[in-house]
């Protein structure tokens, strides 16, 4: 999965941050490919709880700034997230914990799965409407220069 500029939702920092966790799913993906995926996936697990808290972190304060009506929304969403990952890295743990790597195939799978699936809908959606809301309120009042 490449990063592509349809998927730009027009914010800096956002689309710069979304470039990074492609990057790391391309990473992924490759590993799965060449099965060595149980040497890649505790970077990628490591990677994923470093991007949601500072990513998430990042969009939850551009929208508390702006007063974004749909803060509660959004943030439900980046929750949701957190607990789906949650559950990857204890699956991860218990596979590290066992000292059977085998299984590390199928959660490398699992998290691209999860990942893509999350992301493009994120991104399209739920992102998407909030960098358009961000990117009006630029305009009308030339705030939001960390953008």
């Amino acid at each position: 999965m490449e990063w592509d500029e349809n998927l730009s939702v027009g914010v800096e920092s956002m689309d710069s941050d979304h470039k990074e966790l492609f990057k790391k799913i391309k990473e992924l993906v490759y590993a799965i490919n060449q099965h060595t995926c149980k040497y890649k996936i505790d970077d990628v697990i490591k990677f994923l709880e470093d991007y949601a808290k500072n990513h998430f972190a990042m969009e939850e304060n551009f929208m508390k700034e702006c007063g974004y009506p749909e803060y509660r929304q959004h943030k439900a969403e980046h929750r949701k997230f957190i607990a789906t990952f949650s559950e990857l890295k204890s699956e991860l743990l218990k596979i590290k914990a066992s000292g059977k790597y085998d299984g590390s195939y199928e959660l490398s799978v699992t998290t691209d799965q999860v990942l893509v699936d999350w992301l493009l809908d994120h991104i399209a959606k739920v992102d998407r409407k909030l960098a358009k809301f961000l990117n009006d309120r630029v305009r009308k009042t030339n705030r939001l220069t960390s953008l």
